[in-house]
């Protein structure tokens, strides 16, 4: 494998990316507990095999100085099993930063690094339900993360990355209940409500009570949100979208629900779910799809596309999947 080039000087050996991800599964492995002499003896005769090996370590050792206040997304990508998304996310993250030349600085102003730092993080395909320190609920939608906030003055949950479902509790203080993301704060006025990161946006949808929507940039330009209803928001400006539909929430519950929904668009949601990259073929884009749609076995989903729609699906990999006219 060609050595990517190394940007932290030209004295300094290029680190091929597959090196550099050895050394960061040793790295993990080696502050896990315990370790066995064999273990240590096999670490030793890897990084004697070469002086790239030798030169990979030592860039990770550097990278781990630098990370010694950040003690509880390394933990638990230590003792996460060798085959776990924490695991496998932390050596792709760490690998990079060995082959860059261990910018670390830089590093921790990416969305990659925020949402590998998170307090909270659900894993491609996964959602996961966690219990608020107030007595409320967060149910993280595939591929997200949250930071939890709680102090004197509010209760904040950080949105880092991706969706989330909030069932707010009362509060004992009547502290408010907040949910912030990089464009803006959604305040929850007893309820229960999602948030979603877009590209360029931040869609709400309340199931319960009431939100007001405040753009980061734009304080009075507040909106309000009933229950039913739906809004979006950037950093400079709030607005209703109209009614919620009958499936608003419905992937906190493991399901995709559809009306009428274009397979394009279908295909879109679905994908979220699933690794690599889910296509449609402009011909079947405009058929429309309708039902109730398990999320936990995607391969499903688009087997039953086939019994419903005019359509074939093509698994040109695992990770390519194609659409088309049957």
């Amino acid at each position: 494998m060609q050595a990517l080039h190394d940007t932290a000087g030209d004295n300094e050996p290029g680190i091929p990316a597959e090196v550099a991800q050895q050394a960061v599964q040793w790295w993990l492995t080696l502050r896990g507990a315990p370790v066995s002499a064999r273990q240590r003896a096999a670490w030793q005769q890897w990084r004697a095999q070469s002086p790239e090996h030798e030169a990979a370590w030592q860039r990770i050792e550097s990278v781990g100085r630098q990370m010694a206040g950040i003690s509880l997304p390394l933990a638990r990508a230590t003792l996460a099993g060798p085959h776990a998304p924490r695991r496998r996310r932390s050596v792709q993250l760490l690998a990079g930063l060995v082959v860059a030349g261990g910018s670390f600085a830089l590093l921790r102003q990416t969305p990659a690094w925020r949402a590998w730092a998170a307090d909270e993080v659900a894993g491609l395909g996964e959602q996961r339900r966690l219990a608020l320190p107030d007595g409320g609920a967060v149910v993280l939608n595939t591929d997200s993360a949250i930071n939890i906030r709680y102090g004197s003055a509010q209760r904040v949950v950080q949105l880092v990355r991706g969706e989330i479902l909030v069932q707010t509790a009362a509060d004992a203080q009547r502290r408010p209940f907040v949910v912030e993301t990089a464009l803006g704060r959604v305040r929850a006025l007893g309820t229960r409500f999602t948030v979603r990161e877009r590209a360029a946006s931040v869609s709400v949808e309340v199931l319960q009570g009431a939100v007001e929507l405040t753009p980061a940039r734009a304080a009075q330009a507040t909106q309000r949100l009933n229950a039913g209803e739906q809004g979006r928001f950037t950093a400079l400006q709030a607005h209703s979208t109209g009614a919620l539909d009958d499936a608003a929430g419905a992937w906190a519950d493991g399901m995709l629900v559809a009306a009428r929904m274009r397979l394009d668009d279908f295909l879109a949601e679905l994908g979220r779910y699933r690794r690599g990259r889910l296509g449609c073929d402009p011909a079947v884009a405009h058929l429309r799809v309708s039902g109730a749609y398990p999320l936990a076995d995607t391969d499903r989903v688009l087997a039953a596309l086939t019994s419903a729609l005019p359509v074939q699906v093509h698994f040109f990999s695992r990770y390519w999947v194609m659409v088309r006219p049957a």
